[in-house]
């Protein structure tokens, strides 16, 4: 929480045949002043947060309206002040002059001033392992601190070790690394190996604790596993795969204060063996 805002840019352009004229709307643009005397009603608890927020200015738009010709383009910057610990959304507007409206709904969340650790998935489904592999195969899970301190997070691993001595004491989960520390911002991956001793599923939660400066944290994080064994024998019962990475990002993309986009498709590259030279 602080008094900085977050500002991402998004870019407009009219890819029509005639010139653009647009207006950015907030949901309180189009009320009428009522008269004192009304009674407009008790608002929805909905209605209440929305009025919240823009009471508060949590979010700001600048410019709020302007005009494109053919092929042109512009920036328009969205603000987002983090002025509670809370969840914000609203939804706006962009208005287009004899188009239709297009619905924008901005998000964000305010953090307190502690580490904060943040997985990528409620669930995370394995891709299905055939069953006698001689070794397993590992799967990087990322996690990531958005605290602006430094955390120690501890993976409680006793339900894997339940579920594995339930199976014949056979090492179907293992973690590489149960326990390590992540600095503000900084990402890292826990070291998930997977490997089937039967052709079933398999399914754990790990319980994650989260300590820092001050202490333990008071976020609940779980750690869930789920995995799906299949013989090798039988390709056409293999169950169906659900991408391991789905979730990921394509590509990120960064704006300079000259307005100019660059983009990476991917967030690493591998360039192979290179001879030195």
């Amino acid at each position: 929480m602080g008094t900085k805002p977050r500002k991402i840019t998004l870019t407009l352009k009219n890819i029509g045949g005639v010139p653009a004229h647009w207006q950015f709307k907030l949901p309180n643009d189009s009320e009428i002043e009522m008269e004192p005397w009304a009674d407009p009603g008790e608002p929805s608890e909905e209605k209440a947060f929305e009025n919240h927020i823009l009471e508060k200015g949590i979010f700001n738009v600048q410019p709020r309206s302007g005009s494109l010709e053919t092929g042109e383009q512009m920036e328009l910057n969205v603000f987002y002040y983090p002025k509670e610990v809370s969840q914000h959304y609203l939804k706006t507007f962009l208005q287009i002059q004899n188009g239709k409206p297009l619905i924008i709904n901005l998000m964000g969340e305010t953090l307190h001033r502690r580490a904060y650790m943040r997985l990528i998935k409620d669930i995370y489904y394995l891709p299905p392992t055939p069953i006698g592999l001689e070794w397993a195969v590992t799967y990087p899970i990322e996690i990531k601190n958005l605290g602006i301190t430094k955390l120690k997070y501890h993976i409680d691993t006793s339900p894997l070790e339940a579920l594995n001595q339930n199976n014949y004491d056979f090492r179907i989960f293992e973690i590489q690394n149960p326990e390590g520390t992540l600095g503000p911002n900084e990402i890292q991956y826990v070291y998930t190996l997977f490997r089937p001793l039967e052709a079933k599923e398999y399914a754990v939660d790990l319980p994650i604790k989260i300590s820092d400066i001050e202490g333990p944290c008071p976020n609940q994080h779980v750690l869930k596993l789920r995995g799906q064994g299949y013989h090798p024998e039988f390709v056409t019962e293999m169950p169906q795969e659900v991408n391991f990475y789905e979730d990921l990002p394509n590509c990120r993309a960064y704006f300079g204060d000259e307005g100019q986009q660059a983009a990476f498709s991917y967030e690493s590259i591998d360039f192979g063996e290179l001879e030195s030279g």
